[in-house]
């Protein structure tokens, strides 16, 4: 009962961030038009990647070791540990990003090509720091098993875009209007998660040292081959909007953008089956581990079902929704998006297996898997954007997961047999 009433929050969560997601989108698309579009969709992928040097690692590592621990104390330390060493760190990357950002916006193309792109950049400084507590929050639910506490703050957050941001849009008629709309919206859910800390998990000052010395250094070493994963995953979900953004036109980056979104949204879909469930299978022992086996591969199953069906509606029906949604102007993105639908059907079906792997310790065998998507992902982009534009990065995406997907299927089975062969003995 406990799995599916998980499984059923953790839908909802991913369905209400989708929702409101894709709706400020459509907005900003017809809002801003092609050229302001295109520039927030190349800061947004440059702001991916400075939130994902902002996690660090730290969240899911966090998630994974109270996710483990079954004593209330221990999962009392742990959390307060991880409380600390989250503030710690966003400072500093808060900080790094704030004095590197003037001279970064330059390199990819402010004033001439992105005219807003200096103060989008140093805005991003507070972005990363509220969106790293947003973050650390939701996988903290998860780790805790509370996932209608993930649902309340993913509602918060992405409600908060969506109401937020048409607010100072309406007041600033500018781009900027985005950016405030989004640091209230995190201001929202920090308060919101702080408020959490202090009623529910019931964090206490004389708790900091101690809770330090114990997982401090451990959530740290768990969390860097994570990091590299991170980055890796990184690699292959912002490489090409934002290699578009610097070898091709605004137009490409417009559409590219839509694509892209759709597609990696529609895997939010497979995320939520796989946290509302994974959870469940982080320990197996001698007296469940059958059963749960055979769960595992039902979910399994269920996850490729969902990505087939998927699949299908975005080669299908995806250019004629897009035409009607999005507007005329945009309608070469229905193509693209054709072009991205293998990209989907791989993601979703590995980082199902991926965070299986996390579960069972097996980050850093990740870490290598990922050295494959960085090399063909950079290397098929720089060839192919430049001759087909955004087909291209699409295309070069979509290879670029094919080795990954087999290694972690590969990974994940080698793993349930040795579960199986150490439970049997």
């Amino acid at each position: 009962m406990n799995l599916a009433q998980n499984t059923i929050w953790s839908f909802a969560s991913k369905f209400v961030a989708m929702i409101f997601y894709m709706l400020l989108d459509v907005l900003l698309a017809r809002i801003l038009g092609v050229e302001d579009y295109a520039e927030w969709v190349f800061f947004y992928s440059v702001l991916t990647m400075l939130f994902y040097f902002g996690w660090m690692g730290i969240n899911s590592s966090v998630k994974v070791f109270v996710s483990k621990e079954e004593n209330s104390l221990n999962k009392r330390y742990c959390i307060t540990a991880s409380v600390q060493l989250r503030l710690l760190y966003s400072i500093i990357a808060a900080l790094i990003i704030f004095f590197v950002a003037p001279r970064l916006s330059e390199i990819l193309g402010y004033p001439d090509k992105y005219k807003h792109l200096q103060y989008l950049m140093l805005s991003s400084s507070i972005l990363v720091f509220l969106n790293s507590f947003s973050e650390f929050f939701k996988e903290l639910s998860m780790g805790l098993e509370k996932f209608k506490m993930l649902f309340c703050i993913t509602f918060l957050e992405y409600g908060g875009y969506f109401l937020f941001v048409l607010l100072f849009l309406y007041i600033s008629r500018s781009i900027y209007g985005i950016v405030w709309g989004y640091v209230c919206s995190g201001i929202c859910v920090v308060a919101f998660g702080v408020y959490i800390l202090k009623k529910y998990i019931l964090i206490k000052k004389e708790d900091f040292i101690l809770s330090l010395k114990r997982y401090a250094l451990p959530i740290v070493k768990y969390a860097v081959p994570i990091a590299i994963i991170s980055f890796g995953g990184l690699i292959l979900i912002e490489m090409d909007t934002f290699m578009l953004g610097i070898l091709s036109k605004k137009e490409d980056v417009a559409v590219y953008g839509i694509a892209k979104n759709l597609c990696s949204k529609a895997t939010h879909i497979n995320y939520a089956l796989t946290v509302g469930t994974m959870t469940t299978f982080s320990v197996f022992n001698r007296k469940d581990y059958a059963d749960k086996i055979k769960k595992f591969m039902k979910v399994s199953n269920l996850n490729l079902a969902v990505t087939l069906v998927i699949s299908i509606v975005f080669l299908v029906i995806g250019p004629f929704a897009i035409n009607i949604i999005y507007g005329k102007q945009y309608m070469e993105a229905g193509r693209v998006l054709r072009a991205l639908t293998p990209y989907y059907a791989l993601y979703g079906i590995s980082n199902f297996y991926s965070v299986f792997l996390d579960f069972q310790g097996k980050a850093k065998f990740r870490s290598f898997c990922y050295i494959s998507i960085i090399i063909l992902n950079f290397s098929l982009n720089y060839i192919l954007i430049p001759i087909i534009g955004a087909t291209g990065a699409a295309i070069a995406t979509s290879i670029s997961l094919i080795p990954y997907t087999i290694l972690v299927v590969w990974g994940t089975i080698k793993s349930i047999k040795r579960i199986e062969a150490i439970n049997m003995e």
